[in-house]
């Protein structure tokens, strides 16, 4: 059977994983984001190369409720309960946490992450969209269309990997544009130390051996 280039994505990002697994001599991996497409397809890119762990679900709607009652912000209630089981069975576990976040969440949310490591992180929302049918978007594109976000992320492309003046890669988009920027500009501190697969010239944080 032929390969895809998603496919291919999917073989170099497992490589990178199992090659971090290897090197911090960990037991595996374990999911840091709520269930979801996403998630389902690490869970197949990797199943195959490393032993892949999920958090159990009563332990993160305890925590969830506890996080409820604290006051946290309802919107990141979820994602909060999710890394922290994560953490915390893969301290005990001996587990490497990772997330599911994609390239253009990566970019442009200034939301806390799941985890360091993100095998998606180099993979654009319209990618997956193209393949899952759904995709996580940041704030700022969460009402765009499918088509929109692949006219985001050219704007992105644009700018960070083939130099474009930012007025020119964004200003041609309006005010849409003018907020992208500032997304970008907004999530910029939280993209530092992160082990990212690389599978475009241009990958957000520290990549991963390819």
């Amino acid at each position: 059977m032929k390969q895809t280039p998603f496919d291919w994505a999917g073989g170099l990002i497992a490589d990178a994983v199992t090659a971090e697994v290897a090197r911090t001599r960990a037991g595996g991996v374990i999911l840091a984001s709520p269930p979801g497409p996403a998630t389902d397809l690490l869970r197949r890119w990797l199943g195959t190369a490393t032993r892949v762990c999920v958090p159990d679900a009563g332990a993160v709607s305890d925590v969830a409720g506890a996080l409820a009652a604290s006051g946290a912000p309802a919107g990141q209630v979820e994602r909060q309960a999710w890394r922290a089981v994560a953490e915390a069975w893969g301290a005990a576990e001996g587990l490497l946490t990772v997330g599911t976040t994609n390239k253009t969440e990566l970019l442009l949310d200034p939301a806390p992450l799941p985890a360091r490591i993100l095998p998606l992180g180099d993979v654009w929302a319209s990618v997956l969209l193209a393949h899952l049918g759904v995709a996580s978007l940041p704030p700022v594109l969460a009402h765009a269309t499918a088509e929109e976000v692949a006219d985001a992320e050219r704007a992105l492309q644009d700018y960070l990997e083939r130099g474009v003046d930012p007025d020119v890669a964004f200003g041609r988009m309006g005010e849409v544009g003018r907020s992208l920027h500032s997304s970008l500009d907004a999530a910029e501190t939280r993209r530092r130390g992160l082990l990212v697969p690389k599978l475009t010239p241009w990958t957000v944080g520290c990549d991963l051996a390819r």
